[in-house]
């Protein structure tokens, strides 16, 4: 025989069921299901830009009380390079991910081409300033008619230098003949045509086994990057040419963070602000022990005494950028590094 509960008992228990909900202990679907995220990095191990991807992750589900869950995927699992890793957030298999300059203003938005122009910068806190102010908001703004939302800007790669497998690098006339990988960017290749040496444009999956099968006689990359990635492995000499410097923007795609709640993605731009602080404080903080970590592995390491006769070369790495983006927006730019010194 079937009980049935009588109407009073059922109409009690919908009842008892909408206060919980009501006071939050009934367990909801977004509690059930959290919003998965999915962020990728294109650097292996204690990398600047992985603590603070993990940052991003801790935040995001602290600050939503587990309803939005970070999955991270470091060392290009998800895309293989920079480029392809804008990319998969612009198609939207990637959720979040950083990114720096010289890919975005090479293949996605030539207002980041001057971001990388060589010598432009003298310090980080320069670096930071310009961005956290109109340039980086103006840029953030025309990222999002690529389909991506500018999260932040994090560090960068650190001041970029010179390693080589052939010779250390003190002069201009160092570079010569050398074949050297860049990045996918027009400045570095103009760069090092001026220097005398051939660049070769290049994802960074592929570069390591390029310096170590010679594909490549050297390249550029920064003090944390040589040993997060260990480069120290495949190199002979690292001059501290401190050529460039390329901020990191961390973008989440753009339909993704619209569809989430007001306050979710509150939570998305809080968890932003918290990684892009770490990634600026790891790198400084990595940076001071790792050339000593460099040298003490074999690598050859000097200091560059005289910057200027490179200096001197770079005109043409400057039109370049000027005739793509604008005299405008070059005077801008420039004049608001200036201010920032």
């Amino acid at each position: 025989m079937r009980h049935r509960l009588r109407p009073s008992l059922v109409a009690v228990l919908v009842l008892v069921a909408i206060g919980l909900a009501l006071a939050g202990l009934w367990p909801s679907a977004e509690a059930q299901a959290p919003i998965v995220l999915k962020l990728g990095t294109v650097n292996p191990g204690e990398s600047p830009r992985n603590l603070a991807a993990n940052e991003f992750a801790r935040v995001a589900a602290e600050k939503s009380k587990g309803r939005i869950k970070v999955e991270v995927y470091t060392n290009n699992q998800l895309a293989r390079g920079e480029g392809a890793t804008l990319e998969g957030v612009q198609l939207g298999t990637i959720d979040v991910a950083p990114v720096g300059s010289a890919p975005i203003g090479g293949i996605f938005e030539p207002a980041y081409l001057p971001l990388d122009l060589p010598f432009l910068w003298t310090s980080r806190d320069q670096v930071w300033k310009v961005m956290d102010g109109p340039i980086g908001q103006e840029l953030f703004k025309k990222m999002e008619a690529k389909g991506v939302k500018g999260l932040c800007f994090g560090g960068g790669w650190g001041f970029r230098n010179m390693l080589s497998n052939k010779r250390p690098i003190n002069t201009p006339d160092d570079m010569k003949g050398q074949t050297i990988r860049v990045q996918e960017s027009p400045i570095y290749v103009a760069m090092m045509k001026q220097l005398g040496a051939n660049p070769v444009p290049m994802p960074w999956g592929e570069v390591y086994l390029a310096m170590k099968q010679g594909t490549v006689d050297g390249m550029e990359i920064p003090v944390v990057t040589m040993v997060s990635d260990k480069f120290f492995e495949v190199t002979k000499y690292y001059s501290l040419t401190k050529h460039t410097y390329p901020p990191i923007s961390w973008f989440m795609n753009l339909k993704r963070y619209q569809s989430l709640p007001a306050d979710l993605r509150q939570v998305v731009d809080e968890a932003g602000k918290a990684a892009c602080a770490l990634d600026r404080k790891s790198e400084v903080d990595k940076e001071k022990g790792e050339l000593e970590l460099i040298r003490k592995a074999g690598v050859q390491v000097n200091e560059v005494k005289d910057l200027k006769p490179f200096q001197d070369r770079m005109g043409p790495a400057y039109d370049v950028v000027t005739t793509k983006v604008g005299k405008e927006w070059m005077d801008r730019v420039t004049a608001a590094v200036k201010a920032a010194q």
